[in-house]
């Protein structure tokens, strides 16, 4: 099965009608503690797993899979952020079974619905699945789910919607397909910022529309070095990813020159002016490099970088290009 072909077996609810499918089934209920807040009431015998990190690990995953064995559940509901879902698809995987997901995210950013990737954390190190069998076979986008997510948590959700269309679009993987996801999806995000950020409905359900269609988007390309860079950001710093992939995607852009028709999806005339307009953007949102950063931390950060991370880049990185990234992203 394609790549493209895959996300044909997917179906996309826009209203909890979907739940007609769970009657007469048993559902394994995969969500964190934020559940009880949003009000669902599942028209089915389910089973409720939160035994699971914010970074799912390997003996997690299993937990889930004792609970599907025990209770003979033959459906999985996943309700929540990337974390939850990426567990439901894991939970999936490792079960070796042909149970179908059904996945309600709860934020407007990881796109982890819309694809056939998943994140586990075996041993402490993170490990990346790939596999047309991830992609959940129900998808329902419900505005209603992004109603109390925290102002801060909104902003870092969508700039990672942001540069997975970005990302995607100069991937040396992009293909017609995956360049109308990314534009789509980058003219929504402009056109319902404001909206989204003030909590609107019309901005929210279009905010979540943008986040699966550049799900979409990289579930074809996958995503390049602005993502690669983000993860040890994230684990030495706390940043959240979005905050951390948002910091370095226009230093990774400036560096590579043009894609100015990246630039003229912005509303900008060439790369450049989509830079600045991205920088702009992060000063204008107050997402902004940690503070008290040492420099000695450079080489430890280039080091960490995977290279097979940097295979899809169109333009090649080496370990001293990055660590001067890296110090751009940083010290100012």
């Amino acid at each position: 099965m394609t790549r493209q072909g895959s996300q044909a077996k997917q179906q996309t609810f826009h209203d909890f009608k979907a739940f007609d499918l769970l009657k007469n089934k048993k559902a394994l209920l995969v969500c964190d503690s934020a559940f009880d807040s949003f009000g669902i009431k599942l028209p089915c015998e389910y089973i409720r797993f939160s035994g699971y990190t914010s970074n799912p690990r390997y003996e997690d995953i299993h937990a889930g899979i004792a609970v599907i064995k025990k209770c003979k559940c033959d459906i999985i509901v996943a309700v929540g952020g990337g974390s939850s879902i990426d567990a439901a698809k894991c939970i999936k995987y490792y079960s070796l079974s042909d149970i179908p997901v059904m996945a309600i995210p709860t934020t407007s950013g990881s796109g982890s619905e819309a694809t056939r990737f998943a994140v586990i954390y075996i041993n402490g190190s993170k490990h990346s699945i790939t596999d047309d069998n991830l992609l959940p076979e129900y998808v329902v986008l419900q505005p209603d789910m992004l109603k109390k997510l925290p102002v801060y948590q909104k902003k870092c959700t969508m700039l990672d919607a942001l540069c997975q269309a970005i990302e995607s679009w100069w991937s040396k993987k992009s293909s017609p397909e995956s360049i109308e996801y990314s534009r789509k999806a980058i003219k929504l995000i402009l056109e319902n910022m404001d909206s989204y950020l003030n909590n609107e409905d019309e901005g929210n359900w279009n905010m979540l529309v943008a986040s699966n269609l550049a799900g979409k988007a990289i579930n074809i390309t996958t995503t390049t070095a602005p993502h690669a860079m983000s993860y040890t950001l994230t684990s030495l710093y706390g940043l959240p990813h979005g905050h951390a992939v948002a910091i370095c995607l226009p230093k990774v852009w400036r560096y590579m020159k043009n894609y100015d028709e990246i630039a003229h999806a912005l509303g900008k005339k060439n790369g450049e002016e989509g830079v600045l307009f991205f920088e702009q953007l992060l000063q204008t949102l107050q997402i902004l490099p940690p503070e008290h950063v040492d420099a000695g931390d450079l080489d430890m950060l280039a080091n960490s970088v995977n290279p097979q991370r940097l295979e899809n880049n169109p333009v090649r990185l080496d370990r001293d290009t990055i660590r001067s990234l890296y110090k751009e992203i940083l010290i100012y």
